[in-house]
């Protein structure tokens, strides 16, 4: 049995009979380098979430079973994925995955991957010029943006613009709401948040009320043919 103490007390000492320190783990997983330290000493996450577990235990070269607490394996949630990385044919080199995000109140983007996206880096290369490290996914939830993002849509943003660079669709964070929207600087200090469809109002806030997350380079449309 093993409860959410356990499960960091031992992941502390891999690190440990690894050589390796907190920080050298966090920034091999490309989280901020006090990350680990947070996680392990205090419970802040509760838990590692999949995508951050996944790394860690590539890293430290452990199963990734002693890492996945008595809850977390009951709920179903830690069930084996529908292939392993041995399934994909190539190098590692020959893929990227971008993480998919899910927008939950009082909580940063990055913090809550609720899945990856494995696309052949060729292909991936063809259709969007941006750094894939930086890259996320985020559905779109509502039918504001239509026709130009359909309600349901995977949209790729990237996380490394999070100032104004020009008019443009951005993810960003209002009063608390994480939303896709057309941003337009309209003065000093005042966005206008456009949207698409004829069915909704814009609306403009101060530049202090809007959190930049990421302009958006691309969407998977989430309407069927």
């Amino acid at each position: 049995m093993a409860d959410l103490q356990t499960i960091r007390k031992r992941l502390e000492k891999y690190i440990l009979d690894s050589n390796h320190t907190f920080r050298e783990v966090s920034l091999k997983i490309g989280r901020k380098d006090s990350y680990i330290q947070q996680y392990v000493k205090y419970g802040f996450p509760k838990r590692l979430n999949e995508v951050d577990r996944k790394k860690v235990c590539q890293l430290l070269n452990i199963s990734e079973k002693e890492l996945i607490d008595d809850e977390l394996l009951q709920s179903g949630a830690a069930l084996p994925p529908l292939f392993e990385n041995d399934d994909l044919t190539g190098s590692a080199a020959d893929f990227v995955a971008i993480d998919i995000c899910a927008a939950r109140p009082g909580t940063e983007l990055r913090d809550n991957v609720v899945g990856r996206m494995v696309l052949n880096f060729a292909e991936f290369g063809s259709w969007c010029a941006g750094n894939p490290f930086s890259l996320r996914f985020i559905r779109l939830d509502g039918d504001y943006m239509e026709p130009t993002l359909p309600n349901g849509s995977l949209v790729m943003f990237d996380s490394g613009v999070c100032d104004y660079s020009g008019d443009g669709i951005y993810v960003i964070e209002t009063g608390g709401d994480v939303q896709i929207k057309r941003l337009q600087k309209t003065a000093a200090d005042t966005y206008a948040l456009k949207v698409d469809s004829p069915r909704y109002q814009d609306l403009y806030h101060k530049k202090n009320k809007v959190k930049i997350l990421g302009r958006a380079v691309f969407c998977l449309s989430g309407r069927p043919l």
